[in-house]
């Protein structure tokens, strides 16, 4: 009796845990980026990405976002219900105890010899008691169950951390879109009033007889042309708006939108400098994502391999059991049972062996998942760094573009004036410098999201941002 909780012990503490050792994944990393070298510990230029847009609309908008979004909340819920099943798991390592109680009338046969025959073919049957079962995690299966589980939940975390850094660039790319259109908006109304006031300007000279109704016919197209863009422009911009109301978890009939329709000039922040290429691994949701699933597959192949050995486990049940109401109190009525119970499976039509070969090849899905992660972070780096520095040179070229279309207007305007041409080149340069600011307002914009799809190529700053009820900190989940 007392040598079997001694020697259950002992099989206890002599456990080991089958099964890959986990290691981290590697993949090749450059040193540098092809258009920018990086700079080591760039992040602080994340941190404060948002305020360099110096617009407190923006800001109120992220912070809104960040509150009542949607799919952040989805995220959170969905990391409590993985740390949920890591307590499922961890259950594993602990005795299960249970009550039950029967009250019952039995008759027993009398037709055979044993079990040997009752005093009474039909007697009551009363019985109370506990049991218990502790499994003996001998080769670590429930030890690997539990790193799978955990691996899951941190990948949860790093899931939401993504929604958050794509929640931010998703709310400043609308936002920073809506004003452009509200520009583009404005310039368009600005040409429409030029164009307009030229078509007066022909109507009333071919009343007078200075000018043919060539001249009415290209200023009355003029208008028409300009007036043509302006209801698209309109429709995005109310698209726009419906976009922004649901980033926010709002009905777009009821958002505010009073401190949106803004004209002023989108400020460009300053450059972004990049980080060095093995920061971004370290700073990116979905590669710390990649690995913790590459962890959580490897935690999969110790519970598929620790399947193929022996399962041990102590059985304990304990409770009185009489005939009579009397006697269910006495001493005599104990009934008591402990043990040790092991199983092994001898033959499976190879489903154990199967089990461990799936999970194998799923850990080699989940190494190439994270490689291939990897390798898309760092063309969006790339891709990020290039874009920036093209339109940073093709605003430039349109604004002295814009210069040169303006300085064209006014000759050709005080041309038309002397009676030295017609209205046709006055229209052709109106019409040129409309092009040119909106493909200015255009790029800028275009030089603004390339920023943004590098803060969120780099990685973001969700290190920066506190969540409300941040689940993960609700469960001890730190893993920066």
């Amino acid at each position: 009796m007392t040598k079997l909780p001694t020697l259950t012990l002992s099989l206890a503490l002599s456990g080991c845990v089958v099964g890959p050792a986990y290691q981290s994944p590697t993949t090749t990393v450059p040193e540098h980026w092809t258009a920018n070298p990086g700079a080591p510990n760039a992040r602080a230029a994340l941190k404060t990405f948002w305020t360099s847009f110096r617009d407190p609309n923006l800001t109120h908008l992220i912070e809104q976002a960040i509150d009542n979004n949607y799919d952040l909340k989805i995220a959170g819920e969905r990391i409590r219900a993985a740390q949920d099943l890591v307590r499922v798991a961890a259950a594993g390592n602990l005795p299960q105890v249970g009550i039950g109680a029967a009250v019952e009338s039995r008759r027993e046969t009398q037709a055979i010899d044993w079990p040997p025959a009752t005093k009474y073919g039909e007697y009551p049957y009363y019985a109370i008691g506990f049991d218990a079962s502790w499994e003996l995690d001998l080769f670590g299966q429930i030890q690997r169950r539990k790193e799978s589980a955990q691996a899951a939940a941190d990948a949860a975390v790093e899931a939401r951390r993504g929604v958050l850094v794509s929640l931010t660039a998703a709310v400043a790319s609308t936002y920073l879109s809506l004003r452009a259109t509200e520009l583009r908006l404005q310039v368009a109304q600005e040409n429409l009033d030029v164009a307009r006031h030229t078509q007066r300007l022909a109507h009333r000279a071919f009343e007078f007889g200075e000018r043919s109704h060539l001249d009415v016919s290209e200023a009355d197209g003029r208008v028409h042309g300009v007036e043509a863009t302006i209801p698209p422009l309109q429709a995005h911009s109310e698209e726009l708006v419906h976009a922004l109301a649901i980033l926010l978890a709002q009905a777009p009939a009821q958002f505010t939108t009073e401190h949106l329709n803004e004209t002023a000039p989108i400020p460009a922040p300053p450059p972004l400098p990049p980080s060095l290429p093995s920061e971004v691994i370290a700073q990116r949701p979905d590669i710390r994502r990649a690995e913790r699933e590459y962890a959580q597959s490897n935690a999969n192949v110790g519970v598929a391999v620790a399947a193929l050995y022996p399962h041990f486990s102590i059985p304990l049940s304990i409770g009185p059991t009489a005939s009579q109401v009397h006697e269910f109190f006495q001493t005599a009525s104990l009934l008591w049972r402990m043990g040790l119970d092991g199983t092994q499976s001898l033959y499976t039509g190879g489903r154990l062996t199967a089990n461990v070969d799936a999970a194998r090849a799923g850990k080699e899905a989940a190494l190439f998942s994270y490689q291939q992660t990897v390798l898309k972070a760092f063309g969006e780096v790339e891709d990020a760094l290039s874009n920036r520095a093209a339109e940073e040179l093709r605003y430039r070229a349109l604004t002295a573009q814009l210069a040169d279309n303006r300085r064209a207007l006014r000759e050709s305007q005080e041309r038309y004036r002397r009676g030295q041409v017609g209205l046709l080149p006055v229209l052709e340069d109106q019409q040129q410098l409309y092009a040119t600011q909106d493909a200015q307002v255009t790029s800028s914009l275009t030089r603004c999201l390339a920023d943004i799809s590098l803060f969120k190529a780099l990685g973001g700053n969700w290190q920066d941002v506190a969540l409300p009820n941040m689940v993960s900190d609700r469960l001890g989940i730190n893993r920066k």
